[in-house]
């Protein structure tokens, strides 16, 4: 039975805006690379996968500036060269650069208030557990959420990011509950489902745009309002639920 829930912070209950696709397809427009901002969907998922996976070898920022800055370079030039562009070391930095310079701001999804009142009201511990190089406490108090959750796990005060099974486990002895009565939810493969799966918590992968069709490992959701029906599912069939897509509507 899932007692807890534990909710990825970034692109999960907030996301950036102008989406960084947007930003991107603008980036290249400046340096008269005209391409529409579609073209960094697929790229996008495989860029994040490399920023998952050096971020959980080594924190992005416990980097120095430069080693940052080739980080970018190589994360940024993954999606060039997926959408066809050019991926050269100048164009890499020239992007990198417009790429600082439009820096956006995060803002709430529209289902992230409403899904935790819902999980709330069912009687749910929830947390967020989340990779950030400064502590999000004060950033999910602006934005309304931290009233809403009973703890908010930083990473940098941990001392490691996720996939790392510590930060899983700080969440979990936090809500009090063993793995296998929690839940987790986040839209990265590597940081959040594969994290959450070996320690062994329940996951849900949150796709909202369905540019992870392709996924066929995780049990996939489109809004953060599947969450609870999810849950309910599962406990009438535990059995039938498993990892496998296509169970009800919930799932693609």
């Amino acid at each position: 039975m899932i007692r807890f829930v534990s909710l990825d912070l970034y692109h999960t209950l907030v996301g950036p805006r102008p989406l960084r696709e947007v930003r991107m397809a603008e980036a290249c427009a400046d340096l008269g690379m005209h391409v529409e901002p579609g073209a960094f969907g697929r790229p996008g998922v495989v860029a994040d996968d490399y920023y998952s996976t050096e971020n959980g070898r080594w924190p992005l920022h416990t980097r120095t500036t430069e080693e940052q800055q080739a980080f970018y370079r190589a994360f940024y030039g993954i999606q060039l060269h997926g959408a066809g562009l050019p991926s050269d070391h100048a164009t890499c930095e020239k992007v990198r650069e417009l790429m600082w310079s439009r820096r956006g701001e995060w803002v709430i999804h529209e289902d992230a208030l409403p899904a935790i009142d819902e999980m709330r009201a069912a009687g749910l511990t929830l947390g967020i557990l989340s990779n950030t190089p400064v502590d999000a406490t004060p950033m999910c108090a602006r934005l309304g959420l931290a009233e809403k959750v009973h703890f908010i796990v930083s990473s940098c005060l941990v001392g490691c990011e996720k996939p790392d099974p510590r930060i899983f486990h700080v969440g979990l002895e936090a809500a009090g509950v063993a793995a296998r009565e929690a839940l987790h939810i986040g839209d990265q493969r590597l940081s959040d489902s594969v994290g959450a799966e070996a320690v062994g918590m329940e996951t849900l992968l949150l796709d909202r745009t369905g540019i992870l069709a392709d996924e066929e490992r995780f049990a996939k959701i489109a809004s953060l309002h599947d969450i609870l029906p999810w849950i309910r599912a599962r406990e009438r069939a535990p059995r039938a639920m498993g990892q496998t897509p296509g169970v009800g509507s919930l799932i693609r």
